[in-house]
Formats: structure tokens, sequence, C-alpha cells
């Protein structure tokens, strides 16, 4: 380095340079040195005999001027922000003492810079000489401004598009995911509130806003609530999810537009179920609630805990299947099975049907009100306008108890058959076991043995309770309806009828007009209409 190659003396007369023994140097590594030095107005002349004469004793070089013999100068500037102030020094002439850490440090206060001051990098600047350059040495605190609320959904909502692959990766088009499901108290959207901003500080020790995040409202609409802590949205009922002005509602009410076919699935659904068009050959309904369809149900299934109304009709290719735990009312039901926990009222025609229900079945209130091929039982009693056709079309009707239940009380009846007798097998084999232990000729596996036939034991007698108890139930139903059951045609019954009323069967043989058929006295008679 230049430093190391030269000796610099003030004289009273001018300024004296020595070039160090066997130092290297060249005319612009003197000027560097001097200018280093402050020294601006060299003689060139001198500096060049120099660079080629290399005397050993010092060569005056330059004049003295007292304007140019300063002291190290500092200013420091801070950027637009007020977050960095830097620092600069313009270092002293020739062998002038530099600033002391302290100097600079106060030299900062005195200029307004109180805030992020690097002691360490001002060290340096001063110990380096680092002169004549710009070096931040002070740094403020940036503001951070607060995050805005964000609500994220935790429920995916229904798309037409099929959820399930079969094992040949083949997908059922009819099972979309079209319905959005939602439970009473379910989590819907839950929400980051939003977070308070940060300020901050410049250099000279002013404070910085920082702006606050914005919240956002949960999308709080019908059947819905906020909690507590206004941080989760829930779902005050059961129903199906709806966004509807970037709300989301919980409705008891899935409703269809159209038809239910294709384009938009098989539907399974936990409350009332409204469809403004038909349901289409091979899609199916199954709800909790009620099934209200307002056009026509073709080859279709609909399973419902409640009511079914059907406002056409029923036209189900020997396809449809139709259950209710509750009524079941259609305009009409042409080649269909269907199930009703309680009543089932149609206003026209029933054809070739298999219809049941544990209440009463009626055919009536439209100029077609005719029950005519298949079979029809009713726990109650079955009305209809006409009964039969004249082209003598086989029907059957069965009123009272139904056949579901019979073959329930044979299906028990076998069950706890075969139950007592196993029961009896372990009971025997318990007390031969029980006789060994007594004469201590038990063994370990004979023991094991006889534990496991305890439980089984134990086991047995419970499921002959629970059929013993099923049984009871059955017969007292069947004992009940003994004591009602009857058949009502306000208008024609024709010939190819079957009416079977408790256990006893009668066969239609002639037309019958505003009749009924009333089990009396251990067989079936016909009465007049209102009988």
């Amino acid at each position: 380095m230049a430093i190391d190659k030269f000796r610099m003396e003030v004289r009273e007369d001018g300024i004296y340079l020595a070039a160090q023994e066997d130092a290297e140097f060249s005319v612009p590594s003197i000027v560097g040195f001097l200018k280093s030095k402050g020294v601006e107005n060299y003689n060139a002349a001198a500096v060049g005999s120099l660079a080629h004469e290399r005397p050993t004793s010092p060569v005056k070089v330059a004049e003295r001027d007292p304007a140019l013999e300063k002291d190290a100068e500092l200013e420091v500037r801070v950027r637009s922000d007020g977050l960095v102030a830097e620092l600069w020094i313009e270092p002293p002439f020739a062998d002038k003492p530099w600033p002391t850490l302290d100097q600079a440090l106060s030299f900062l206060q005195e200029k307004g810079v109180v805030e992020g001051i690097d002691r360490d990098v001002v060290s340096s600047m001063l110990s380096e000489k680092n002169a004549r350059t710009w070096v931040p040495v002070a740094n403020g605190v940036s503001p951070v401004d607060g995050e805005d609320a964000e609500v994220e959904y935790v429920v995916e909502f229904g798309s037409a598009k099929p959820k399930e692959v079969d094992e040949q990766g083949r997908v059922d088009l009819k099972n979309l995911s079209s319905v959005t499901v939602i439970l009473k108290d379910q989590l819907l959207a839950a929400k980051k509130p939003p977070t308070e901003g940060v300020p901050g500080v410049t250099v000279k020790g002013a404070p910085l806003k920082a702006k606050n995040g914005k919240d956002r409202p949960l999308p709080a609409g019908a059947g819905t609530y906020v909690s507590e802590d206004g941080l989760s949205l829930h779902s005050m009922i059961d129903g199906n999810l709806v966004l509807k002005g970037n709300k989301l509602n919980v409705v008891p009410v899935f409703q269809v537009d159209g038809d239910v076919d294709y384009s938009v699935g098989n539907i399974d659904f936990i409350g009332a179920v409204l469809v403004n068009g038909a349901v289409r050959e091979g899609f199916e309904i199954k709800t909790s609630g009620n099934i209200e369809i307002r056009g026509v149900v073709e080859g279709a299934r609909l399973l419902s805990k409640g009511n079914i109304l059907i406002s056409g009709g029923v036209r189900g290719m020997n396809k449809a299947f139709l259950e209710a735990a509750g009524d079941v009312t259609a305009g009409f039901i042409d080649q269909a099975k269907v199930r009703s926990g309680k009543d089932i009222s149609v206003t026209n025609a029933v054809l070739h049907s298999d219809l049941a229900a544990h209440g009463k079945i009626s055919v009536l209130g439209g100029n077609k009100a005719q029950v005519a091929g298949g079979r029809i039982q009713a726990g109650l009693e079955v009305v209809c306008l006409t009964l039969g056709s004249e082209m003598g079309t086989k029907t059957e009707v069965i009123v009272g108890v139904l056949p579901e239940i019979t073959e329930r009380k044979k299906e028990i009846l076998a069950l706890l058959a075969e139950t007592e007798e196993k029961a009896a097998k372990v009971e025997a084999n318990l007390g031969f076991l029980k006789k060994a232990e007594a004469i201590g000729q038990l063994d370990e596996n004979k023991r094991a043995l006889m534990i496991s036939l305890t439980k089984a034991k134990f086991q047995m007698q419970n499921q002959i309770n629970t059929s013993r108890d099923e049984l009871k139930t059955i017969e007292e139903q069947m004992e009940s309806s003994k004591t009602r059951g009857c058949v009502r045609i306000k208008g024609h019954c024709y010939p190819g009828v079957t009416v079977s009323i408790r256990g006893m069967t009668y066969i239609v043989r002639e037309k019958q007009q505003f009749c009924a058929f009333v089990y009396d006295d251990g067989e079936i008679r016909v009465k007049p209409y209102d009988y």
C-alpha cells in the first residue's frame, strides 16, 4: 500500500516526501498518497523526480496552503423515508488526528440521529479510515401493517362431479356430490381475526404509524349462528348448505328446480326435499325428512323417514320403489312398489302395483280412482271408487294383519326354536363339565371349554329373551288388528278381485256396487258402503 512506501513531513516551508527504502512505486502511487493526505497542489515536476531518482532524503513536493490543512470533517444524510442515516468522513490533512468514536457519536446525536446507531460500523469506519464514502451507520424500524382478517370455509360445497369409483375405475354418474349435507352445530367457517399494526420509528426518533388489519365478517346467513368469540360460524339446524349473496345459508329444504337426472344425481339428505320437476328412471332420493315431487316419478327409488307427496304420479315401469315412515300421497301409481308406515292416498288409478300401508289406503277424488291389478295391503282399511276392472284383472286386497308382520312372526318363532335347542345342548354340556369339576377331573382344556360355554349360555339367554319380547309385541299387534279391517268400494267392484280380511278370503264372482267387505262372525260378508 502507498502508506507503507512513503513518509511525509510537514515543515514550515513546505511539504516533504521521502520514499521508504526498497519501496516500489510510481507517479500515480505518489499522487494517490498525497491526495489521501489532503495535498492537492503538489509540484508535478518534484513528484516526477521523486519517482525516477528515488532519493532517500525527503523531497519538497508542495507548498503549504493553510486553507487546505483542515481537520477531519463529518457529514450525515438521512434517506427520505427516515429509516437510514449515512455518515461521510472527510479525512484530516496530513497526520492530523481522526475523530474518536465518542466524537462521531456525539456528532450524529447533534444532527438528530438518535435511533438504531450501529456503534461497530462507526468504529470500523474510523479504525479503517474509511473516508469519502457514504456508509449506513443507523437504521430505524419500519412499521409493520396488521394483517386483514381471513375467513376459511371448512365445508366442501357439493359439485356435479361423480364421487365414487368402483374397483374397475368406473364412476357412477348418478352418484354426484351436489348436496352439501350439514348437521346442527356443525362448523361451517372459521375466522382468523385481524392483527394490529406494529408502529416503527425513524433514525431521528419520529414515530411511523402502522395500519391495523381490516376486519371481515363471517358469512352468516339464514340457519347459522356465530360463536360467542366471533371466530366461528356454525349451523343452527340440520339442512343443506347454500351460498347466496356471499353468505352461507343452511336451509331445511333441498330444492331442485328441474328434474332429478344426471345433472343433479342421487340425493341423500337429512331434511325435506322439494323437486319442481320429475325424478327420472334409475335415480334415488333418500332423506330423513319429507319428499315432495311436483312432477312424475319414473322408475326411481324414494326413501323417506317422513311423508312422500307426488303431485303428478308414479310411472314405475316395475322399477319404482317408494317407502315412507309417514304418509304417501300421489296423483296416480302405475307399476310400482309402495310402502307406508301410515296411510297411502291416491287421487286416480293404482294399476298393477304393490301397495302396503300400516294404516289406510284411499284411492278417491278423481274420475279414474280405480285399483286394478297387483296387491293392495292395509292394516286398517282400503277405500276406492273402483276395484278391479271389467276385463277381470286379477287384483288382491288384504286388510288387517300385514303379511310382513306374519312373516316376521314366523322368523322369530324359527329363530327362537333354534336358539332354545342350542341352549339346551349347551346346558347339558355344562352339566357334564360341572360334575367333572366336582370330582377333580377338569383339566385346563375342559376348564377353558366350560368358561366358553358359560358365556355362550348367557348370550343365548339374552337372545331368547329379546325374541320373546318381540314376539309378544307382534302378537299384541295381531290381536289388536282383529277388531278392525274393511274394504269399501264407492263405485263398482268387478270379478277377479280377491279380498282377505283377518285371514279369511273372499273371491268376487259377481259385479258389486257401492259396497263394503267386512269380517262378520267368522266370515267375510258384503255390506252397504256406509256400513
